[in-house]
């Protein structure tokens, strides 16, 4: 089981436990009005899309299922980095549609502060990982509905968490300069997630795509 596999490791379990425990004490049906998220009260069951894939999401033991695909090869069933932050986006999060514009990470709340961290972490691997390999990235970014964007040399926005969405643009290098990228998040995302919390969600999609491409 996921549990049993991160059990040793207090790091990831203690925030997980925490915010499962919160999820418990939840009502449901006011989690689903509030995010605009379906939710089946006969079945006890939330419908949810992350990463372009259809899961089911119980209340309250949190058995998720996917709808489009065996669960594990299923991001949201293997992964306790991705479990966390749908928890958060269920226990703290709000709900705004997106008006079509895009953020850099400095221009989220307290984005300025956190910004050489997420740099390092996330824009950075993001350039080293495929800006020679775009092909490699076009594939993975269709592979999760990403939609084509006319930035740099290849751009992506896809949908991370039902409604929120992230842009992904690489540049690739030359004989003078490396690859570079940039991650843009659209502009409901400050609502629904703290900026440290954004660092995260790099680091779950990046892990993913990795995956697809090794």
């Amino acid at each position: 089981m996921l549990q049993e596999r991160y059990e040793k490791n207090n790091l990831e379990m203690q925030p997980y436990r925490h915010y499962l425990t919160e999820y418990q004490r939840m009502n449901p049906e006011d989690i689903g009005r509030h995010l605009e998220i379906p939710y089946d009260r006969g079945a006890g069951l939330f419908q949810l899309r992350f990463l372009g894939k259809n899961y089911t999401v119980s209340h309250p033991e949190l058995e998720i299922h996917c709808l489009d695909g065996t669960d594990g090869e299923a991001v949201l069933c293997q992964d306790i980095h991705a479990r966390i932050l749908v928890l958060r986006y269920f226990t703290e999060g709000d709900h705004m549609p997106a008006t079509g514009s895009l953020l850099s990470y400095r221009d989220l709340p307290w984005g300025e502060v956190y910004y050489r961290q997420f740099y390092g972490r996330c824009i950075l691997r993001l350039a080293r990982m495929f800006g020679n390999r775009l092909e490699d990235f076009r594939r993975i970014m269709e592979g999760i509905r990403g939609i084509p964007r006319k930035y740099g040399d290849a751009a992506y926005e896809f949908e991370f968490l039902e409604g929120l969405s992230l842009c992904f643009v690489l540049w690739s290098g030359d004989e003078e300069f490396p690859p570079s990228a940039q991650i843009l998040f659209s502009d409901n995302f400050p609502i629904a997630y703290a900026a440290e919390d954004a660092a995260y969600i790099g680091d779950v999609v990046l892990d993913y795509m990795k995956k697809c491409k090794d």
